[in-house]
């Protein structure tokens, strides 16, 4: 051979040994991935763009991909999300030069074990260079000992404009604040200026936000749960209060019978007032939100324009509407001896819409009431051993009034009522003792009872 061909074939063997194998003919695929920015906590849900390409010169044709855990709390990303690269699906073909970006939610797990990361692969079984088909991704978190601030303001909008104005501050509010892992909230009470605050929590998704003893009866919204992520985005919250939404509409129910029976269409007179100065839009009637199904069943078509699927009731100022309704008194309602409509009536908007109650008996069966007549010893707010009533006459009441079956306490002081019809009624104790808060007893035939009933008494 001569020297010229053996110096061409030497060179040629060089090339050949030095050429990477990413040249070789076929699908080649890359990916990367890239955590979107923001201030992550243990729950939130974080974007991750996949992006993967096929540099080579053929296509991919079973393509699909996945994620491992390499330390840190755990990155859950639904199955949905992976598309058509999910292992259990039918994969999926990348064009040669093709270029795809894939927009991942990835949901952090709660855990103190520092920062997720993990590791994207994305397989194809043709691939001629596997060295760049995975890619290592860290999601930082707030470090868990960062702690955040609540604080805001409280204020009862009397003009109506929306914002705060002089005069306007509620002092004396318990702004009460509860978060993931705690047992008790935290309580702050408004200032003068009508101000709260909450120093020192720990960072965290999913606090809880709402207000009691709030004077002047003005309503104040429930408020969204507030993230804490350390950045201070919640100190300087304004709370505006509004006027409750019964001191403009009023409300009124009247049925037709004071007594039905299981089956019986009961008709009620709905009638919606507004007494105030201003248009009342949006309105809607709620029913039944504490009969639990034995309380007459009124179609929503029947409310017209107050249906609460579909609300837009309005008032002018001073108008007045009323609504004639009608429904089946449901079987349900024999076991407790009570039926009729409770209705709320709401705009969508305004706290403290009026709440409403007819009622009508629906008599027949009958059925054991046990009351518990005690005495608060220690002033602890429960019936304890020993505080019982004992040997003591109690007496059954429609309203208050009417007696309708008197027996005696027991040494522990309880009494029971034997057959009864089933309604609610009044407990009453004789001699010189009067009760302390509500002494409602409700006779209901099984299997819907409640239990024992429990009345606190006091020396009068």
């Amino acid at each position: 051979m001569k020297r010229s061909a053996i110096c061409v074939l030497t060179a040629g063997l060089v090339l050949a040994a030095a050429t990477p194998a990413s040249a070789d003919t076929g699908p080649n695929l890359a990916m990367t991935a890239v955590v979107g920015q923001g201030r992550w906590l243990p729950g939130d849900t974080v974007p991750i763009d996949l992006t993967i390409t096929n540099s080579g010169d053929a296509a991919a044709t079973d393509v699909w991909a996945t994620t491992f855990r390499q330390s840190g709390p755990y990155l859950s990303i639904p199955p949905e999300a992976w598309s058509e690269l999910q292992y259990s699906g039918k994969h999926t073909t990348f064009a040669p030069g093709e270029t795809r970006t894939y927009h991942l939610p990835a949901t952090v797990s709660y855990s103190d074990e520092g920062d997720p990361v993990v590791e994207f692969i994305v397989f194809d079984a043709e691939d001629v260079d596997s060295a760049d088909n995975r890619t290592t991704v860290t999601v930082p978190l707030v470090p868990a000992d960062t702690v955040d601030r609540v604080a805001g303001h409280v204020y009862g909008d009397r003009d109506r404009d929306g914002k705060p104005s002089p005069g306007e501050d509620l002092a004396g509010a318990e702004a009460h604040l509860i978060g993931t892992g705690m047992t008790h909230d935290l309580v702050a009470v408004t200032d003068a200026a009508g101000r709260f605050a909450f120093d020192g929590l720990r960072v965290g998704t999913g606090y809880s936000l709402h207000f009691e003893k709030v004077p002047d009866n003005w309503q104040l919204p429930y408020l969204p749960p507030l993230r804490l992520d350390g950045s201070g985005a919640n100190t300087a919250l304004e709370v505006q209060g509004t006027r409750p939404l019964s001191e403009s509409l009023a409300a009124a129910i009247v049925l037709n019978k004071a007594k039905y029976a299981v089956g019986e269409t009961a008709k009620a007179t709905v009638t919606l007032t507004n007494t105030g100065d201003r248009p009342l839009t949006g309105l809607f009637a709620g029913c039944d939100p504490g009969g639990f199904g034995r309380q007459i069943e009124v179609p929503n078509a029947q409310w017209g324009a107050f249906d609460p699927e579909h609300p837009a009731g309005q008032l002018a100022p001073g108008q007045r509407v009323v609504l004639k309704v009608s429904g089946k008194v449901p079987a349900l309602s024999a076991y407790f001896g009570v039926t009729g409509l409770d209705c709320f009536f709401d705009d969508g908007k305004t706290p403290g819409g009026p709440y409403v109650v007819a009622k009508a008996k629906v008599p027949g069966m009958k059925a054991d009431a046990k009351v518990q007549v005690w005495v608060d010893k220690n002033h602890n707010g429960q019936p304890d051993a020993g505080e019982g009533l004992a040997k003591t006459k109690v007496v059954l009441t429609e309203d208050g009034g009417h007696p309708v079956s008197l027996t005696q306490t027991d040494a522990d002081g309880f009494a029971t009522f034997p057959q009864v019809g089933v309604g609610d009624y009044r407990l009453r104790v004789l001699g010189a003792w009067t009760t302390v808060g509500e002494a409602g007893v409700s006779v209901i035939a099984p299997p819907y009872g409640y239990g024992d009933w429990s009345v606190q008494v006091a020396p009068r």
